[in-house]
């Protein structure tokens, strides 16, 4: 059976044992389109936005803004886009990716630590809405890329505010020891925002911080929202800058199984905005929130095609697809815990204790370290649910192997948004 809370909204299993998704059914999706597939349910996108609209609501003013990065693809950003939010870019790819999409350059945040100077040029010529300066090299290029434009440009400075979170060590980002941000604790942070403040094409209207991802305790938050507080209110006292906008980054957890826990998103919401209310001079701020897998995690399955079993007596048994790292490096690299089931057999009997194991030349490509199955068949259709945030994004060519077709549900059809790649694609820019 299904665990439904880790499952797209109306995904149901029939008598028959097939799962599908509204009217579509996975394994026919599959025998369409082919495996790997990845299918997004615009429903689902929908929903877990009005979710995090709904629980800042009370405490406004307070600005959504997708993060791109999640999941650049133009037919999944889109469906974001019509819903009026904001967009967090990290490069000039994700920037063209979600003016494509149908956001608005001028309510863009632009971030990143090491941004190419052409793609600096190119963001100030498109009007990026907010630039995030992330270390004094920034501040430098700026001050000379926006000399003797009319319009100063609208910056946040971002922040290393010294909080460690109970995540994985390469998604924890808001701690001294980041490549990310300047240090309150050295007094780097404050003498940034005093460069910022005197540069005459530059305007410092925000601060900005990240603690990291797949946080599942909502205080640590409040601890971000207290520190942000505390250095805007020491930033306007020795600056002409006044700020008016806290952006305090994504990173809620978002469950990859049922039994995992995520915070609620009204404890996120009172943690972020309850110091900023509470300020006499900050009281009126905007708050920013960046969700990325909070809004595309849920509302994607991954599909694979099983190609054989490899049984180890007293060690386990693998169970290996047409899949792997290539189109899901986050079991690898991160040490992602998915779920699975026989897309054409759900309520068969779960018997057997599995590895599910990629078609990828490395010993670390498992894509599930352990789950329940019925006996698997080559053929059958395998699905992973809460596979919608970055599988796609950081999919690879590894092994010369082209990425996988990608599937959008929405008003009752299913339309592709991405076409498989061929082997042609992926040595179209190569030369002897």
């Amino acid at each position: 059976m299904i665990e439904r809370a880790i499952w797209p909204l109306r995904t149901a299993v029939g008598r028959d044992g097939r799962v599908r998704i509204g009217t579509s059914d996975l394994s026919e999706l599959a025998e369409e389109y082919g495996t790997p597939l990845y299918v997004y349910d615009a429903e689902t996108i929908r929903a877990s936005l009005r979710e995090y609209v709904d629980a800042f609501f009370r405490y406004r003013p307070v600005r959504v803004a997708y993060s791109v990065k999640a999941c650049a693809l133009i037919g999944v950003g889109a469906v974001i886009a019509r819903e009026g939010v904001d967009a967090s870019v990290a490069s000039w790819g994700e920037l063209e990716a979600a003016r494509r999409a149908g956001f608005p350059v001028s309510r863009m945040e632009l971030h990143g630590n090491a941004k190419p100077d052409d793609e600096v040029d190119a963001a100030l010529r498109a009007r990026v809405g907010r630039f995030v300066v992330d270390g004094a090299h920034d501040i430098e290029r700026l001050a000379r890329l926006t000399h003797g434009r009319r319009r100063p440009q609208a910056v946040w400075l971002r922040v290393a505010p010294g909080i460690q979170v109970e995540t994985h060590p390469h998604l924890a980002t808001g701690t001294i020891d980041s490549k990310f941000g300047a240090p309150i604790s050295t007094g780097e942070a404050l003498a940034q925002a005093r460069e910022i403040a005197r540069a005459k094409g530059l305007v410092l209207v925000g601060i900005h911080a990240h603690l990291g991802a797949q946080v599942r305790d909502a205080r640590p938050y409040g601890e971000l929202a207290r520190a942000l507080v505390a250095f805007a209110n020491e930033v306007r006292a020795s600056t002409s800058a006044l700020i008016s906008e806290l952006g305090m980054g994504g990173g809620v957890a978002v469950r990859l199984r049922s039994t995992e826990e995520a915070p609620e998103l009204d404890d996120y919401a009172r943690a972020v905005t309850g110091p900023v209310r509470k300020d006499r001079t900050l009281r009126g701020a905007t708050v920013y929130v960046e969700p990325g897998r909070g809004l595309v995690g849920r509302a994607g399955v991954a599909l694979y095609r099983v190609v054989g079993t490899k049984r180890v007596p007293d060690v386990r048994t693998f169970v290996a697809v047409d899949g792997g790292m290539g189109d899901n490096i986050r079991p690898a690299l991160y040490g992602a815990e998915y779920s699975a089931v026989l897309a054409a057999r759900a309520n068969d009997p779960a018997t057997d204790e599995v590895t599910v194991a990629g078609r990828y030349c490395e010993s670390g490509d498992v894509l599930i370290r352990s789950v329940r199955l019925p006996t698997a068949h080559a053929g059958d259709v395998l699905a992973v649910p809460a596979a919608g945030a970055y599988s796609v994004a950081m999919s690879s060519n590894y092994n010369e192997t082209p990425r996988p077709a990608v599937v959008l549900l929405d008003a009752g059809r299913a339309r592709v948004i991405r076409e498989r790649e061929s082997i042609a694609d992926i040595w179209r820019l190569e030369r002897r």
